[in-house]
């Protein structure tokens, strides 16, 4: 009796491979259309910006609901974003980036920082292994002045790329930091 079963399940999942095998933020995946995005209710209601990309602030991603930002090329989507963090407090996008240092270091391993050149300056002490939180700290102060700091998973899904980083914008005036991970295809 077991062996139908067995059959039929493995029948329903070869049958349905869109879900199974494609790269994405379950349970959004890349290439999907505009409508395609917006048809999961639950995590709705989706905001439409100017250009035509969507966001929902009722994603799930680690158990926690985010905004969950889409973009999209020619009505396909190409880059999904889970913004951690958008504020101006920079003590508070400190504490976001952390957040998001630690979930790519769980999700991936080791995480590599383009503008940490020298482990023994800036971003951490000399001769200590790298520390989450001094990493944060030196990141917002990079993206405070530069405008970005990204954290690059050393070890990266063989689907998509996927990355993390704290960014800095002046809007109307005021100094904005924006705490992501974005997931694009390969």
């Amino acid at each position: 009796m077991k062996t139908p079963r067995r059959i039929l399940a493995l029948f329903v999942l070869l049958l349905s491979p869109s879900v199974a095998f494609c790269a994405g933020l379950p349970p959004w995946q890349f290439n999907m259309t505009k409508q395609q995005v917006a048809s999961f209710k639950q995590f709705g209601p989706y905001k439409t910006f100017s250009n035509g990309d969507l966001e929902t602030y009722k994603g799930i991603y680690h158990g926690h609901k985010e905004n969950v930002q889409f973009f999209f090329q020619n009505n396909r989507l190409v880059r999904i974003g889970v913004y951690i963090g958008e504020t101006t407090d920079r003590h508070k996008a400190v504490s976001a980036f952390r957040r998001a240092y630690g979930i790519l270091e769980k999700d991936y391993g080791k995480l590599n920082i383009p503008e940490k050149h020298d482990p023994s300056q800036a971003f951490s002490r000399p001769g200590a292994k790298s520390n989450a939180d001094i990493d944060a700290i030196a990141a917002a102060m990079n993206a405070d002045l530069f405008g970005q700091t990204e954290a690059i998973p050393a070890r990266q899904p063989k689907d998509m790329r996927v990355v993390g980083g704290i960014y800095s914008r002046n809007v109307q005036g005021t100094k904005w930091f924006y705490i992501a991970i974005y997931f694009e295809p390969r």
